[in-house]
């Protein structure tokens, strides 16, 4: 085999396997979509949000369920995203043994009646491995009920494997 034809046979090849993997920065859409989907699959009702996504911290916990170039990618989009709000029709959820759809409200005070707080997601490099916060506040000084959880995407949906 000619070297020049090996070459591009090596260098195709390479191409296509990249092209399997995600790579670059999580946009909008992927954002939107992984959330969606989570909230499809573990039936959270979500129909009033903050607008304001909040912060996760890293703690042991939360760094052993993802590797080092994930640990990178997620700081990453800490950063890019670090000021990021909720888009009004983003969020959509369903009620349970129901076919109709409904997007969130988006509440720009989150102090009145029950409200959802969402964190922004650690998303994993491969986009398979995610922790998130769902947390329901009913603003009546009695606190709120929810979680950090950690969800694991496994023949196309979200499996929640763990709660913290």
């Amino acid at each position: 085999m000619k070297p020049a034809l090996y070459c591009i046979i090596i260098i195709s090849s390479i191409i296509a396997l990249n092209a399997c993997q995600p790579s670059g920065d999580i946009n909008e859409k992927e954002l939107y979509t992984i959330l969606n989907e989570i909230i499809a699959d573990d039936s959270l009702h979500v129909d009033v949000v903050c607008w304001k996504f909040t912060d996760t911290k890293w703690t042991p916990d939360y760094k052993s369920k993802f590797n080092t170039d994930d640990i990178a990618f997620i700081e990453r989009q800490k950063l890019l995203y670090k000021d990021k709000t909720v888009l009004p029709n983003a969020l959509h959820w369903s009620p349970r043994r129901s076919t109709s759809v409904y997007s969130s409200f988006v509440d720009s005070a989150c102090d009145k009646d029950i409200v959802y707080h969402i964190s922004f997601p650690l998303i994993s490099l491969d986009r398979k491995k995610v922790i998130v916060e769902f947390r329901e506040d009913c603003n009546c000084n009695m606190g709120s009920q929810g979680g950090k959880n950690f969800y694991e995407k496994r023949k196309g949906h979200w499996i929640r494997t763990q709660s913290f």
